[in-house]
């Protein structure tokens, strides 16, 4: 379909499409070690399901809840190695355990995040207000101490499931502050990252339009937008972490933008500062 938002490719999906099938050669996972966060549910789950599909060897399940992520290797297609991890991922001393117990991986996914109770900035609960960056920004530069030293020494890959509402005029979002900030902070932590250690592949991805909890918690409903299939950032994700994607590193990338389309520009979007968060108008005119 056309896009629905601003948009780099003409081509914009809702849904799975061909190009980005985990079942596929060129999107192959095979004898790699994958790592997702909240992984018990929703766009976790899924990303679960879809990484054994592409033949992963050991998926790594970290969440909040150890029977909902029992139901997710359930559904895990291929009988890979699973290990399952209960952990809040705000816990430094968890996650360095984790980290050692699973040793060396290919592909880390920080799916896990929250939103706070919408709210105008003055009359937020302040503990609330600030989980969001507890979650949604420390949490991933935990996983970066606790993870990274046990990464594939050739190339690993660091994917952060973001907010596209980010975009949006911040009149259209007027009680989301606290979520749509640390969600900013999240894509430039990021950013950072893929800088800082050139030997990883780092990026933030919107998953699109899913009806999870975050997403109804923010007052959004189903009827108000054009909704995509939970399987879309699923796989999305898979061929993101394919080194097919190098070109997207450091960057924001949605997951309805169609990736041929995407890999034609690769060159132009490669060299360019497109897709990252910079400061619109700069520099000034008048400073000469």
């Amino acid at each position: 379909m056309k896009p629905v938002f601003p948009s780099p490719t003409k081509t914009w999906h809702n849904d799975v499409y061909p190009a980005i099938d985990p079942t596929l050669p060129k999107n192959s996972h095979a004898g790699q070690t994958v790592i997702i966060t909240g992984a018990g549910s929703g766009i976790g789950r899924e990303t679960a399901v879809a990484f054994a599909a592409a033949g992963t060897k050991h998926l790594v399940l970290i969440g909040r809840s150890e029977s909902t992520l029992a139901d997710t290797e359930s559904l895990l297609p291929g009988n890979p190695k699973c290990s399952i991890f209960q952990a809040d991922i705000t816990d430094e001393a968890a996650m360095e355990k984790v980290a050692k117990t699973v040793g060396n991986w290919d592909v880390l996914i920080l799916n896990a995040g929250y939103i706070s109770t919408p709210s105008p900035v003055a009359n937020a609960r302040l503990d609330d207000y600030w989980k969001n960056y507890e979650t949604n920004v420390k949490s991933i530069i935990i996983a970066a101490k606790a993870f990274f030293p046990t990464a594939n020494a050739k190339r690993a890959v660091v994917l952060g499931n973001t907010a596209g509402a980010i975009a949006l005029p911040t009149k259209q979002v007027v009680g989301l502050s606290g979520y749509l900030t640390s969600k900013l902070a999240q894509i430039k932590t990021l950013e950072f990252l893929a800088a800082e250690n050139p030997k990883m592949f780092a990026c933030s991805v919107h998953p699109g339009m899913i009806e999870t909890d975050i997403f109804l918690k923010s007052g959004a409903t189903p009827d108000m937008l054009p909704m995509d299939t939970v399987q879309l950032p699923a796989h999305f994700m898979v061929w993101l972490s394919t080194p097919h994607a190098q070109f997207l590193n450091g960057k924001f990338v949605w997951a309805n933008w169609d990736v041929e389309e995407l890999q034609s520009q690769a060159k132009e979007i490669e060299s360019s500062d497109k897709m990252s968060v910079t400061f619109q108008g700069w520099p000034f005119a008048n400073m000469g």
